[in-house]
């Protein structure tokens, strides 16, 4: 699972609370599609979680569940409860605790992160995933990050945000650990790929030194594979080509820099296997759809510095 690590580090899902509740029934929000990876987490008591032209879920207490890409989903009291938009529940409901001792206790939150590193692992998830925590000290990392992460939203004291974003990375690398451990290897997908030896090299590399001039005979034989060979197994598993791979994390590496330091274009080019700024802005125009000084930009009006 080396070549997870280097996948983690860059996609550095960043999570946020966006509720935190004891509510009784009659209640029931709904969430629009969005650009995250969004959970629920039920604490205490139960609730129905529905998605268009699916089987609902019941989730009781102690369970997990994850829309890892963000589509429309509600979830309520009951079966056929009732569904009003997040923004009106959580202006009512969002901080509030109801004695009710039937009331269910819920957290619920996202993860934000770039999109197009996390894209082969996204797509190789369901569009929904339940998991059983527990609630029972011990039971398991997940579940006893989940416990913290209760006590962090439910416990007013200094700190609470620091303690609750890193509960929140670490509940997201135990939940892609868990699912990447339970994958079949015939599963052909992203984390099957991360199963096998072969693949596995070639993604850790890929993932750790994005900067060296890789071509398709260096990558089959950091594989161990023939060229051929290589090329066919890598577009089954990883659901796209090594090329292509490679580009995109390229890319995704850059948008990062981008955002976070003030290096120049020239600079990232290099630090991302392009010796011309001007191919490396290509290719970044024709993956993110922008220049690299326009992305720089919207991302500083986006994204303004915190005051310290």
């Amino acid at each position: 699972m080396h070549a997870l690590n280097g996948w983690l580090k860059a996609v550095h899902a960043d999570g946020v609370v966006l509720v935190r509740t004891r509510v009784a029934d009659p209640w029931g929000f709904a969430v629009l599609p969005r650009d995250a990876v969004v959970f629920h987490f039920v604490a205490e008591g139960r609730a129905f979680v529905r998605q268009p032209e699916m089987e609902t879920m019941e989730l009781q207490a102690g369970e997990l569940v994850l829309f890892p890409r963000g589509s429309a989903h509600e979830v309520a009291h009951s079966r056929q409860g009732e569904a009003m938009p997040l923004e009106t529940f959580l202006a009512r409901r969002n901080g509030v605790f109801d004695p009710d001792p039937k009331a269910t206790t819920l957290i619920c939150g996202q993860f934000d992160m770039d999109r197009h590193l996390a894209l082969p692992a996204l797509r190789a998830l369901p569009q929904a995933v339940s998991l059983r925590a527990g609630m029972e000290p011990g039971c398991s990392p997940l579940s006893d990050t989940l416990r913290m992460l209760r006590n962090e939203v439910e416990t007013p004291n200094f700190g609470n945000q620091i303690v609750v974003r890193n509960l929140l990375s670490s509940l997201f690398v135990y939940f892609m650990r868990d699912w990447a451990e339970a994958t079949s290897s015939a599963a052909n997908d992203w984390f099957s790929a991360l199963r096998s030896p072969h693949m596995t090299r070639v993604l850790a590399r890929i993932h750790e030194a994005p900067e060296l001039a890789w071509t398709l005979e260096d990558l089959a034989n950091e594989a161990g594979l023939s060229r051929a060979t290589f090329v066919r197994n890598f577009s089954n598993s990883v659901g796209e080509s090594p090329h292509g791979y490679l580009m995109r994390w390229r890319m995704g590496i850059a948008a990062r820099l981008l955002e976070q330091t003030d290096l120049r274009v020239r600079d990232i080019a290099s630090r991302v296997g392009y010796q011309s700024e001007f191919s490396f802005s290509r290719a970044f125009k024709s993956t993110r759809g922008i220049s690299p000084i326009q992305y720089r930009h919207a991302s500083s009006v986006q994204f303004p510095p915190s005051e310290v």
